[in-house]
């Protein structure tokens, strides 16, 4: 390895000491359940050497997803920069759900905190956050609350580092309590443990002065826009290239733009964009004006058409590339990876109704029919009401089912009712079948169906790029409906709900928002 590049990783320079971990969650404000510890509490969470064994590239850092992500590029960036320790603390991360309770936050963050102490001294941190996590009660953005907590810890000389998801809902006081800030660079997110790699990298070369991280951002008044928002495709394409280039030049850090979940409560919500430079602060603003300009003008491509029940229905038994494949119908408004419950009884009642000579797959939230059902004999069959989640307000669906198959699985107890052609995965938790494995430990083949019924926008697609050949987006009512987005009040006008030319009108006053708020809050007290 040349000097140049020996030094670009970081490596030369005292032994540093580095803490690391997640707090990990994506709200949705629309879901009736609310996210309590318990949904912290499984395969993936892993403290201290748990931690340190999983983000290794033997080991298996988010079981049942990806088996390397953040934290394991984090590890590897401290390997290839030598002379680090990489310090584990814990890793919490939960499937997006209604707003976590303030109970589960509480034990959480102090659980990290502890952890931390117990570390120190440490030179600096970094953290797996994700941008549009939501506390009830809470009153401020939980992932400021995290950050605060560390640096009181901390003190004011180590740094710290956080990456967030590409969906995240930027904040000034985030911002200004980092020296690091990095964000996915792909839609779906297939880049997880790169992320983790160039915060960990960026972080080491700040603590050894190599580099000096100055910031910009800028914040856009838009919710939606940019046709499907994947990085490879377009309009987004364009965007995420030219910020790709940027960064080949040595003085620019990082480029991101963060395309905002909206689901949350937050009335600040809004795309935004993040460069970090190597010391110049006016090329980091300078650039920053430019990307926020090229993402603006995507504003007006609108997402592929959406289809109601029936013409989905009728879309996928036309559909010439069933032969090779099931087509997959993204169920838009009840979507599991966006934080809704997963409870919709509307496709399955459609394809009852309109679908019955398709060999179907459907999962479904519906927790009292789990209960229900367990004990029962598998081959037994019987007459069962489908209620979906319980304060979802969905219809009723009366089935003659058979028990087929029950698995006590990672996600939670699932049984499997087949009625005529059509299979459906009861779960007892917000099912999100992302993986084909999740209809074949239920004794099902994902290649046989002519439909398979998805509660996730895009990352079903890295793990049936070679089953599913044809998406058809269906629209039906639920907590993650494009409408309620639409409908929401925001603290400024946005796009598209509102007419606007220029983002720099209200870019400042989003900006500030959570500072403005803290103030009126103070002064009401």
């Amino acid at each position: 390895m040349s000097l140049s590049n020996w030094m670009k990783f970081g490596r030369g320079g005292r032994p540093l000491r580095i803490a690391y971990g997640r707090i990990f969650h994506e709200a949705n404000a629309y879901s009736p359940l609310l996210t309590d510890f318990s949904a912290f509490d499984h395969a993936a969470l892993l403290k201290g050497d748990e931690l340190a064994r999983g983000a290794t590239l033997g080991g298996s850092e988010l079981p049942g997803f990806f088996p390397h992500a953040e934290l394991t590029g984090f590890v590897q960036a401290a390997r290839a920069a030598g002379n680090v320790e990489a310090v584990p603390l814990a890793s919490y991360i939960a499937v997006p759900s209604g707003p976590v309770t303030v109970e589960a936050f509480e034990r959480i963050l102090e659980d990290q905190i502890e952890r931390l102490k117990q570390a120190m001294p440490v030179d600096g941190v970094y953290l797996a956050l994700h941008g549009s996590m939501e506390v009830k009660g809470l009153g401020e953005q939980p992932e400021s609350v995290i950050l605060r907590r560390v640096r009181e810890v901390l003190g004011p000389g180590p740094r710290i580092a956080a990456s967030f998801d590409l969906h995240a809902n930027l904040t000034d006081e985030t911002v200004k309590a980092l020296d690091v800030l990095i964000g996915y660079r792909s839609n779906p997110h297939w880049d997880l443990a790169p992320t983790g790699f160039r915060a960990g990298n960026r972080l080491i070369r700040a603590l050894r002065g190599e580099i000096r991280p100055v910031h910009a951002w800028r914040k856009l008044p838009m919710v939606l826009g940019g046709g499907t928002t994947i990085d490879f495709l377009d309009p987004m394409r364009k965007v995420f290239r030219h910020m790709k280039r940027l960064e080949r030049d040595p003085r620019v850090l990082s480029a991101t733009l963060f395309m905002v979940h909206p689901y949350t409560s937050a009335d600040d919500l809004g795309w935004a964009v993040h460069v970090t430079t190597d010391g110049d602060e006016a090329l980091a603003n300078s650039l920053a004006e430019e990307v926020a300009d090229k993402a603006w003008t995507q504003r007006f491509k609108e997402p592929p058409p959406m289809l109601n029940i029936e013409q989905a229905i009728r879309d996928a038994r036309a559909s010439s590339r069933r032969k090779f494949g099931p087509v997959t119908m993204i169920d838009i408004d009840d979507i599991v990876g966006a934080g809704a419950p997963g409870g919709n009884t509307q496709l399955i009642r459609g394809l009852l109704e309109h679908g019955q000579d398709l060999i179907a797959y459907v999962p479904l939230h519906d927790p009292a029919l789990v209960e229900a059902t367990w004990e029962l004999p598998i081959g037994s069959e019987h007459t069962l009401t489908l209620r979906g989640t319980e304060g979802y307000d969905m219809p009723e669906v009366t089935v003659r089912a058979t028990i087929a198959a029950r698995i006590d699985s990672d996600m939670g107890r699932k049984v499997r009712l087949d009625v005529g052609k059509l299979s459906i995965a009861v779960m007892e938790k917000p099912p999100l079948p992302i993986h084909p494995r999740y209809w074949r430990e239920i004794d099902l083949d994902p290649r046989k169906a002519d439909v398979i019924v998805q509660k996730n926008f895009f990352h079903y697609r890295m793990f049936y790029a070679a089953i599913s050949f044809d998406h058809l987006p269906v629209v039906s009512s639920g907590a993650t409906s494009f409408g309620r987005v639409r409908e929401r009040k925001y603290f400024t006008p946005v796009h598209p709900e509102t007419h606007i030319e220029d983002w720099r009108q209200y870019d400042t006053t989003l900006r500030m928002r959570r500072a403005a708020k803290a103030t009126e809050l103070q002064a009401n007290k």
